[in-house]
């Protein structure tokens, strides 16, 4: 029998001790813009469960929560209590999960899945199926046990490099555990949890239930910082500009990548609206470029053209935030294909492209020269230029030499990507470029296109 049957045995023998039900939910609150949440795991979903995480989210979302949990099971591999797949069980739970705001995903300790990142990217997949407007959170690995933590490490690298492509963010048992300062993608082999003796079964030291208030701590905090949510009515978002006057409103449309699902999350379309008074929409794609498809709605941007061409046909501001995915085998012939698309349905829209403002230092050699290419193009193709690297950087930053493996302002090196630097976040900084940018070019003035329908 080899170590991984055993930890798998171990894991539902202990679940054996469990109730039968799976499944624990909470009355709604009945508070106005009360958000719903859904937590779906394994064993440690239980003892979050046990720790009365259900309630607890309650009581800060305000809407009901329920947690869906199997001891022992994997993402496609069922469990020994109520004996269902992680998929079996979102299928159970999709009228509940239609209605959550809030998405909690506690798997991957059991290794029995034969490819965990495909199984990961097809359950987030099925989810945004149901749910397309929920927050998404995934619970890396925490365990310490020292057969399994080459294991652990290599998918805890998975859950950080998928996070952005996937569109959720990470929420770590590890540091939960160990501090702030422990390192998820470094699990120490054989190092119990603080406090706590060898768990006796599991064919080596270490650790891997327990903790729950901790974790408990750190789900709540996480999903704190990230309200008000999408069940929250939309209120007026203030700004200190003045908000334009002239009685026809302005549209726009945003196409983009996983930054522009940043974008998305800082509510760019709603500051928009309120900015400009008429309806704004951003299509993203997690990892996606021009002429290949992303992992989330798995289309190319020449593709989502296609799919909102009738929304595009009303724009008067068209955003462009593609070129940090470096998919296109010429991404100038590539990016001139799409500005022909667009102005085909939107030829008196006014366009903008967003230059590269990452940093990672293995891929910045190539995005200076990408940047280069959206500079020089800007005439040519007909755009502006919005800068996310002077952005982030302030506007003496030069987006033609990016500092390779510079941190973000306050950001620490982000995992997963093989140097230092960043590449995600800093999107309140781009937001607000975009809305200045557009305030000033709105100018209260009829747009080219109205203009060009009055004549």
């Amino acid at each position: 029998m080899t170590r991984k049957s055993i930890l798998i045995i171990i894991l539902g023998v202990l679940a054996l001790s469990l109730p039968v039900i799976g499944q624990t939910a909470t009355a709604a609150s009945g508070t106005q813009g009360a958000v719903s949440s859904y937590v779906l795991g394994d064993t440690l979903a239980y003892g979050l469960d046990m720790d009365g995480l259900a309630a607890k989210l309650q009581e800060k979302l305000g809407g009901p929560s329920r947690i869906s949990y199997d001891g022992g099971r994997s993402i496609t591999t069922p469990g020994i209590q109520i004996k269902q797949t992680a998929f079996e069980s979102v299928e159970a739970d999709k009228d509940f999960i239609a209605s959550a705001g809030v998405i909690i995903i506690v798997l991957g300790t059991n290794p029995r899945e034969s490819s965990f990142a495909d199984s990961q990217r097809q359950l987030i997949k099925e989810f945004k199926s149901i749910a397309p407007d929920a927050r998404y959170y995934w619970v890396d690995i925490g365990a310490t046990v020292s057969t399994h933590v080459d294991i652990w490490n290599a998918r805890n690298e998975i859950i950080y490099e998928n996070s952005t492509r996937l569109g959720y963010s990470v929420i770590s048992r590890y540091k939960a555990i160990f501090g702030s300062t422990a390192d998820p993608l470094n699990i120490t082999a054989g190092a119990n949890f603080p406090g706590w003796a060898n768990e006796p079964g599991l064919n080596g030291p270490g650790n891997i239930h327990g903790y729950y208030p901790e974790l408990t701590r750190a789900i709540v905090a996480a999903v704190s910082r990230a309200t008000p949510l999408v069940a929250e009515p939309a209120k007026p978002v203030k700004t200190t500009r003045a908000t334009c006057s002239n009685a026809v409103p302005l549209s726009s449309y945003v196409l983009g990548d996983s930054l522009a699902y940043g974008l998305h999350m800082d509510k760019l379309e709603l500051k928009l609206q309120a900015q400009l008074g008429g309806d704004a929409r951003i299509s993203y794609d997690g990892g996606r470029s021009i002429v290949t498809p992303g992992s989330q709605i798995e289309k190319t941007a020449l593709e989502s053209v296609d799919i909102d061409k009738a929304f595009i046909a009303t724009a008067d501001f068209i955003i462009i935030s593609l070129g940090t995915n470096q998919l296109e085998e010429s991404f100038a012939d590539s990016q001139q294909q799409l500005m022909q698309k667009l102005k085909g349905i939107a030829p008196n829209a006014t366009y903008y492209w967003i230059d590269i403002g990452a940093t990672i230092s293995s891929q910045v050699a190539a995005w200076n020269v990408r940047n280069r290419t959206i500079y020089e193009n800007a005439t040519k193709l007909g755009y502006t230029v919005i800068s996310r690297y002077k952005a982030i950087f302030g506007p003496t930053a030069d987006p033609l030499n990016i500092t390779a493996g510079q941190n973000f302002p306050g950001l620490l090196t982000e995992p997963g990507y093989g140097g230092p630097g960043n590449l995600h976040g800093a999107y309140s900084e781009t937001t607000e470029m975009i809305l200045d940018v557009l305030s000033e070019s709105a100018g209260c003035s009829t747009p080219k296109r109205h203009l060009a329908k009055a004549a």
